[in-house]
């Protein structure tokens, strides 16, 4: 069922029920108001009994012109016997005796059946006479008529209404959804490859519009994400290249005839290199993958920093040699915090391998954490020529390097720094880089609420 059938049903429903019950209040109100004039009508009856009362009673009840002809007036005395009345009251009280005696305690005003018809009685004690009583009657069936009657035009009138209103709203609705149909076509023509740049926005200002900016925010996060995708797998594409390239070429030589132990050797051990390059960016878009999805798996632990800082700079004691650069740790030597350790020293080796291809002989890389309130800030600072300006921006985007060379010989695949900003997502933290005043480049892992408690 569509919106615009449900909103006019629902609007019809409750304007039925509105009209019903304001239709019942009026007639209530309506019906009150003229039994109250009936009743006053049957008061001022009753005070005229006494002029009933002659030698003759019904001679003088059926020629008094004091009563109007739908009234029937009686005077009754002790015994219960009709002393006098108007012309078409009869000669029998129109009242049962029970209600007689308790109409001689106090007044009594009922509605009872007479001849089939409904009708209103006013009895009350006689002026004067003791035990005595005047009756005042009158048929409600001019009453009933007009209830009835205006019940009946009540009925239609609101049956009418409630037809045009909920019509009304099935317009109105129709036509206040008509630009979410529209941006429903636009949608349902997108496609996987083709994400146009935006929807219509209407002019209307209003929740419409606000829903078509929305999906425009969603289409452009949309087509950035597939431009990204598009991207990855070209840049993976091209990263995994070479070295199949490479690999490819190394077994085709190793197959000729005649090659010697020694070339063999070096087909191999070339070939595998290739191989373990090929799985390290397995490894690392399986670790990117999984971080997109929010399924890095992450094992915090209390963990004293300064330790597993100076396990990774022992671990990287003979890259640091080889190419003549010293690290230092800087670290509260008391300093625990809950991470996992296994991952942080996967994200600061990455970060020591970037400054050791860098940074030049002779200069230092210093690995600094600090805890600010419960945060615990991990940094990898060198002495560098620093971070190109224009690379700045994109430092932790994947496949990004300094330079666009594509060479194995230059580094790795430039996922390095994208999996240290997966690694502190991960932990609920973030990552940044600057180029330092003093020249090189600083990379901070900021992990919140991560300082174990004392």
């Amino acid at each position: 069922m569509s919106i615009r059938l449900r909103l006019a049903i629902v609007f019809a429903i409750a304007s039925a029920i509105l009209l019903a019950v304001g239709g019942w209040l009026f007639v209530s109100v309506l019906s009150s108001s003229l039994m109250n004039s009936i009743d006053s009508q049957l008061a001022v009856q009753a005070g005229h009994g006494s002029s009933y009362l002659t030698s003759n009673p019904t001679i003088s009840a059926t020629t008094s012109g004091t009563n109007a002809p739908e009234y029937v007036v009686q005077v009754i005395d002790g015994a219960n016997r009709v002393r006098a009345s108007s012309a078409e009251a009869g000669n029998q009280p129109i009242l049962q005796p029970a209600v007689l005696g308790q109409a001689r305690a106090h007044e009594v005003l009922i509605t009872q059946k007479h001849d089939g018809e409904d009708q209103r009685v006013l009895a009350q004690p006689f002026p004067g006479r003791s035990s005595w009583l005047v009756l005042a009657g009158v048929s409600l069936e001019s009453f009933d008529t007009t209830i009835s009657r205006v019940t009946t035009e009540l009925a239609f009138g609101c049956t009418l209404f409630v037809l045009v209103a909920a019509l009304g709203a099935f317009v109105l609705a129709r036509s206040a959804l008509r630009p979410v149909e529209r941006l429903r076509r636009e949608v349902a023509t997108l496609s996987e490859r083709t994400i146009p740049e935006a929807v219509g926005v209407p002019r209307t200002h209003d929740e419409i519009a606000d829903l078509a900016t929305t999906m425009n925010k969603l289409l452009m996060r949309l087509r950035s994400s597939l431009e990204r995708e598009r991207s990855l797998i070209a840049d993976a594409s091209h990263e995994l290249r070479t070295p199949f390239a490479v690999l490819r070429g190394e077994l085709e030589l190793a197959q000729r005839p005649g090659r010697s132990r020694e070339e063999l050797l070096r087909a191999v051990t070339s070939a595998a290199e290739e191989a373990a390059r090929l799985n390290r960016i397995a490894d690392d878009l399986l670790l990117l993958s999984r971080g997109d999805q929010g399924q890095l798996p992450v094992h915090p632990e209390v963990t004293n920093v300064h330790q597993l800082l100076t396990k990774i700079a022992h671990h990287a004691e003979g890259r640091l040699q080889a190419a003549g650069i010293s690290l230092r740790v800087d670290a509260p030597s008391s300093l625990s915090a809950m991470l996992d350790p296994d991952r942080i020293r996967q994200a600061i080796d990455n970060l020591v391998d970037n400054a050791l291809r860098f940074s030049p002989t002779g200069c230092d890389i210093t690995l600094a954490a600090r805890a600010h309130d419960k945060d615990l800030e991990l940094e990898v600072a060198d002495h560098g020529p620093g971070f190109p300006a224009d690379f700045l921006p994109h430092v932790f985007e994947r496949f990004r390097r300094p330079d666009s060379s594509r060479s194995r010989n230059e580094g790795g695949a430039g996922l390095g720094l994208a999996i240290v900003m997966t690694i502190a997502v991960a932990h609920g933290g973030t990552a940044t880089a600057v180029n330092r005043p003093e020249g090189g480049a600083s990379v901070r892992l900021v992990l919140p609420n991560a300082i174990a408690q004392a």
